[in-house]
């Protein structure tokens, strides 16, 4: 369906179909890029779920966007067979591409089922895909491109906080879609104290517009003219410039810890039920919060027999730890400073 050299054919129509939600289609974009270095002058087209429109509205790699959706899935088909590709690569793992026109087909069914899923980060696993075809990237890392006027965005928020580029500036993200993702409020609340009083750090609190109340609790319970919410009042491309100014993210797990890997802020990311080792955030300063138990690799849904203890274990103490990793690296002794 595909040549292994198909760098040599000159394809102008490339269709990517990609994932459901923002974290997993950040998780693609080392692929993506791939695949767009190899045809620079070639316009690509994604398909994409619905929970992922942010991702690529006002995305300049994509000049077209199309949104998966399974109840209209008839009329999607019959949008997408008007075009004809010259390549349709899938990284759902659907039928699409056999429903669909296009020169070559690049499918991973084989791939995806027999490929080692524990221990491989899952942007590393997808490239891996593609190597036979496109080669071996440089580096693998995330991306997200935004422009001024989301930096510009930004400055305004920091004039009206009366936040200077100069301050330790350290993001908190208390939320996450599934609940027992969520490390307890008080405790970001306690570990936001504490890097007020030891770092004289500014607070900023996201989260999404379901997240407001939360965001506003822990605001309160921190009781510090530094700690501002920002809740609900960001688009995507915001986001990834607020982490782009920022020293460090601290978040559960979820779509904006890869948003800070991809525009290489740092993180430490607190992780319960998920696994840090295929979905942890990805760079050279990032660090996962996780206790180890007998449970883990968690196969759970929604019920839990040990309630989550997963999370409700991990302590301020532990989160710390890894955040003065991050804030205190210039301190730290190397062998070359002791006498």
């Amino acid at each position: 369906m595909c040549p292994k050299n198909i760098k040599d054919y000159p394809l102008n129509k490339i269709l990517i179909i990609g994932l459901s939600c923002l974290g997993d289609n950040l998780l693609i974009t080392p692929a993506i890029k791939l695949i767009k270095d190899s045809f620079k002058k070639a316009e690509v087209d994604i398909v994409i779920g619905p929970r992922s429109i942010e991702f690529v509205r006002n995305n300049p790699w994509f000049s077209n966007y199309f949104v998966y959706n399974k109840k209209k899935m008839l009329s999607s088909i019959i949008n997408l067979r008007k075009k004809r590709y010259d390549l349709i690569v899938d990284f759902r793992n659907s039928l699409l591409p056999f429903l669909l026109k296009g020169k070559f087909k690049l499918t991973f069914f084989w791939k995806e089922f027999t490929s080692e899923k524990f221990f491989t980060h899952e942007s590393e696993r997808i490239v891996r895909f593609l190597e036979p075809f496109f080669g071996k990237p440089e580096e693998i890392r995330l991306y997200f491109p935004f422009n001024n006027s989301d930096k510009e965005k930004i400055s305004e928020i920091f004039k009206t906080f009366r936040i200077k580029k100069s301050d330790l500036i350290i993001v908190l993200n208390p939320g996450a879609n599934f609940i027992h993702k969520r490390w307890k409020k008080e405790n970001f609340a306690e570990l936001g104290k504490i890097l007020i009083s030891d770092y004289g750090a500014k607070i900023i609190i996201i989260g999404g517009s379901q997240e407001i109340t939360l965001a506003e609790e822990i605001k309160s319970l921190i009781g510090n003219t530094n700690v501002f919410s920002i809740a609900g009042k960001l688009t995507l491309q915001q986001l990834a410039a607020l982490f782009e100014e920022s020293d460090l993210l601290i978040t559960n797990d979820t779509g904006p810890m890869h948003l800070a890997s991809a525009v290489q802020c740092p993180v430490v990311a607190i992780f319960g039920p998920g696994n840090p080792y295929r979905y942890g955030p990805i760079g050279t300063k990032n660090y996962v919060v996780h206790i180890e138990i007998d449970c883990f690799p968690c196969r759970i849904k929604r019920n839990c027999k040990k309630n989550f203890i997963c999370m409700s274990k991990i302590t301020v103490s532990d989160v710390i730890k890894s955040v003065r990793l991050i804030l205190d690296e210039d301190k730290q002794l190397s062998l070359f400073d002791i006498e």
